[in-house]
């Protein structure tokens, strides 16, 4: 009988010691860039436009990172990505595939708009 017992928990050992295992390489080595769970990542929303009822943009701080992110019904989708120095400098930074001459309409209206919205929340932070 106890001969069982010993069998089963020898057999509990080498099934957690396997799962803490497969944990370890997986997390090293297949997915290296995932958080542990002591870590943060800090992220602090520096606006909010609506654009209409459901749809709107979200300019984004992301450590040292100005992320900016269209949220619909449909999920969330990244439009730009700069430095977050880059929010004091007198050039706006273009969204991805927009060539520097090239006329953007709505996009760099759009762009012009999160631009100031960032820069005024960095502002008001720093005052």
């Amino acid at each position: 009988m106890e001969w069982l017992f010993v069998k089963m928990l020898l057999s509990l050992g080498a099934v957690l010691a396997l799962m803490f295992g497969l944990m370890y390489v997986l997390k090293r080595y297949v997915m290296p860039g995932a958080q542990a769970p002591g870590q943060r990542l800090e992220i602090e929303v520096l606006g909010r436009k609506a654009l209409q009822p459901k749809k709107s943009v979200v300019a984004l701080k992301i450590a040292d990172r100005v992320v900016v992110v269209g949220v619909s019904e449909q999920g969330m989708q990244t439009l730009t990505e700069f430095a977050a120095e880059e929010c004091g400098q007198a050039e706006k930074p273009r969204p991805a595939g927009i060539a520097a001459g090239q006329p953007t309409g709505f996009a760099a209206h759009l762009q012009a708009t999160l631009h100031t919205l960032v820069n005024r929340k960095l502002e008001k932070k720093s005052a």
